[in-house]
């Protein structure tokens, strides 16, 4: 028998052409607006995917997740600006505060469930950007802090600015390919199967010894450690940070990429991402019915994509997968 890659020639052929085509757009592209928005689209992806973790394979609708992104962003941004600590430390600053910050508050409200598990997180969101509104001292309130750059490294005598678009267009799809595949293998382990069964059907999940509460409290953790160390990139590429970073409107935006994209899936919060990202600015030529556009776009995937965007690669795989063996008789 030969590999899944053999049998299915049309999967490692995408996979070939995705491959080239992120490693070309910075010097297709140029460092104009266009990368910019594959950088934030990276980033976003970083965002997408530990939500998705704990939305579409938790079953937990959490709505505070930009909660965790401005964690890691001021966490980063501080460290930076108040101690002189580079963004290699910053980010992981920012990913352990942000982890430490989801594992309290999950400590707190994953025992519940519903209506007040989804209170309860978007009262923490709004709490943490009413702390950095009003901790003036630390925080400069709604002026924010700016001045963050991005490092320059040194490696074997050649110097990589990340200032550069370039180089942090490279730096963020490296890391937002990192927790992609981080999330698929704690779906594909036993811990993602014990999700999946409490996402389906909890009591009988815990009936065949499954821990509800550990579960949720993985995900949860994971989720925020991604969202810390999105928000630690994010603080750096764009120089500033603000407590707009904790609006309601943010974890909007990253959860309807994770359900366009296909919430239950590994390349769905990508897919997501990229669209949201990419489109609206395409639809800016609509001008002031832009959003109108938006929306009816949005609607119409939903209704004939109910499972997201993912299904689309679904079905032609599931062609390619099935046409494989036919032409190998």
């Amino acid at each position: 028998m030969g590999s899944s890659s053999a049998r299915d020639p049309r999967r490692a052929a995408l996979a070939l052409l995705l491959a080239v085509v992120v490693i070309a757009a910075p010097f297709v592209l140029g460092e104009g607006y266009e990368l910019h928005l594959l950088i934030v689209a990276a980033i976003f992806t970083i965002l997408a995917s530990g939500l998705s973790l704990i939305v579409g394979h938790g079953g937990l609708l959490s709505l505070g997740h930009a909660a965790f992104f401005g964690i890691g962003a001021y966490t980063s941004a501080l460290l930076f600006l108040r101690l002189g600590v580079p963004m290699w430390g910053g980010m992981i600053a920012a990913a352990l505060a942000a982890a430490l910050a989801a594992f309290l508050v999950g400590a707190l409200v994953l025992r519940v469930r519903g209506n007040r598990f989804i209170i309860t997180t978007v009262a923490f969101a709004e709490i943490m950007r009413l702390i950095a509104v009003n901790w003036v001292g630390l925080t400069r309130g709604q002026m924010g802090l700016s001045g963050v750059r991005a490092p320059v490294l040194s490696l074997g005598g050649v110097t990589i600015d990340f200032a550069s678009k370039t180089a942090f267009y490279f730096l963020a799809v490296a890391l937002a390919a990192l927790c992609v595949a981080t999330v698929a293998r704690i779906v594909r382990s036993p811990i993602g199967w014990g999700l999946a069964a409490l996402r389906e059907n909890e009591r009988l999940g815990e009936s065949l010894g499954v821990s509800a509460f550990r579960h949720a409290m993985l995900a949860f953790v994971v989720g925020g450690f991604f969202a810390g160390l999105a928000g630690a990139l994010n603080a750096h590429y764009m120089s500033f940070v603000s407590p707009d970073l904790f609006l309601f409107s943010y974890t909007t935006t990253i959860l309807v990429m994770v359900v366009i994209g296909g919430k239950a899936s590994i390349p769905g919060p990508v897919i997501g991402a990229l669209i949201f990202t990419l489109l609206p600015e395409f639809l800016r030529i609509a001008d002031q019915f832009r959003l109108v556009f938006l929306g009816a776009v949005l609607l119409a995937t939903i209704l004939v994509f109910p499972n997201g965007l993912v299904a689309l690669w679904q079905r032609w795989a599931g062609r390619g997968a099935r046409a494989a063996p036919a032409a190998a008789e």
